[in-house]
């Protein structure tokens, strides 16, 4: 009986040992899927878009109360246009550590974000994209790096893909299916564009 329970206590620290040992290496993964500001587009399923500015500020030209004051001025002038409040400036912080700028905005429609932006971003299903005008192509990759078969964008007429040109980190509302090339998987709705030497990339989700 003296044995047993020598035996008993001696498995019980090495399960003690294991799940402390199991429990660091849970918070020190949860320590490391932090992540740090920077430059990205966030679109949601119904097209709201968040999008994060994280740079370098030229006080050399303006200071930040001045930025600040020019850019609500022409999110104003915006949302008057439009007889509502299309874009929102929820946020404009500076880092001290590192001199850069984030500004955190979001637009109510890709539309909002392309007029005031001037750049191309779409979100619809791929039928709505080819009725507004783009040209699609079915020269994409998986996660994998492989082409698709014949006939992709047939499949997807109905599915949502997103047109988007500035090269940036995107989290999409979505399972990604393909992508341009160029295009780095880094989650299964989040990808880095900034490999894509194309002026336009494309996302097709799965649904």
């Amino acid at each position: 009986m003296q044995v047993n329970t020598f035996r008993l206590n001696k498995m019980m620290k090495k399960i003690a040992v294991v799940f402390m040992t199991a429990t660091i290496f849970v918070v020190l993964a949860g320590c490391g899927e932090e992540k740090k500001d920077t430059t990205s587009l966030k679109i949601d399923s119904k097209g709201k878009i968040t999008s994060v500015i994280y740079e370098d500020f030229p006080e050399e030209n303006y200071n930040q109360e001045e930025f600040e004051i020019q850019n609500s001025a022409r999110v104003e002038a915006y949302n008057e246009e439009c007889l509502g409040e299309m874009i929102t400036v929820e946020s404009v912080e500076k880092n001290e550590e590192d001199s850069k700028l984030k500004v955190v905005m979001t637009y109510n429609s890709p539309e909002d974000y392309k007029q005031f932006n001037g750049k191309v971003l779409f979100y619809g299903t791929v039928k709505e994209a080819e009725k507004a005008g783009y040209t699609l192509t079915d020269k994409l990759v998986d996660s994998e790096r492989k082409a698709p078969g014949k006939d992709l964008l047939k499949k997807y007429k109905n599915k949502h893909v997103i047109i988007v040109e500035d090269k940036t980190t995107i989290s999409v509302p979505y399972k990604i299916d393909y992508m341009s090339v160029g295009a780095r998987f880094t989650g299964k709705k989040e990808a880095d564009l900034s490999g894509c030497s194309t002026q336009l990339v494309e996302i097709l989700l799965s649904k």
